[in-house]
């Protein structure tokens, strides 16, 4: 997870770069664009392998033992 926010803080320090630039909007949407739906992706599948593996460990309950520290 802190590698997903250290990702979210470079798209906010690009953004801010890229908006107080000379490129415009229309630059800064080609720019940004790409990297939000990647940092997007990264949210999605990180979101759905914590719910896999608790999915699993409750299915195998002698697994369980390891989360409850």
């Amino acid at each position: 997870m802190e590698a997903i926010r250290r990702y979210g803080l470079l798209l906010i320090v690009l953004m801010l770069g890229i908006v107080l630039g000379t490129f415009g909007w229309q630059a800064a949407l080609v720019v940004l664009t790409p990297l939000f739906m990647i940092w997007l992706m990264l949210w999605d599948e990180k979101s759905y392998k914590r719910k896999q593996y608790k999915r699993y460990t409750e299915e195998k309950q002698q697994y369980a033992y390891r989360n409850s520290r």
